[in-house]
């Protein structure tokens, strides 16, 4: 961050100092509304990529990765950051697509669709968070 000089501050021994005001940096790309078409294109790209490939090598993608991580730091007692857990779960569930559809990175990258479906619903906690999630999402009849 840069600073600019705003004012200066005298005292009562006839020293000053100046007082610093932070300059933000402005934001690198304007609202997605304003993107270029070759921008959005761009985007897109990174997207994907992001949810289908694989930092180290293997054929696990990140976005797999990063829900196996939070799921495990979950079951850890890890502090964790609700809404990222909520809409992982939902993902992971079918409840909603986000960018990339759960079931076409699993498919994408050759991993069972079941398999955390399976872990989530047969771990008591993970299942009861998910119950806690359909209710606050979806609602009741009772």
């Amino acid at each position: 961050m840069n600073t600019h000089v705003a004012a200066w501050q005298l005292d009562m021994f006839d020293e000053s100092s100046p007082v610093h005001i932070l300059i933000p940096k402005p934001d690198p790309l304007p609202d997605p509304h304003l993107w270029s078409e070759s921008v959005r294109d761009k985007m897109v790209d990174a997207l994907i990529s992001r949810a289908r490939d694989s930092r180290r090598g293997d054929k696990m993608p990140e976005s797999l990765m990063d829900c196996a991580y939070l799921i495990s730091d979950r079951l850890r007692n890890k502090k964790i950051d609700a809404t990222d857990y909520g809409a992982t779960l939902g993902w992971i569930m079918g409840y909603w697509d986000g960018a990339v559809p759960y079931v076409h990175v699993c498919e994408v990258s050759g991993t069972k669709v079941r398999f955390l479906r399976d872990f989530i619903l047969d771990t008591p906690l993970l299942a009861c968070d998910l119950r806690e999630l359909q209710r606050a999402v979806f609602g009741s009849l009772l």
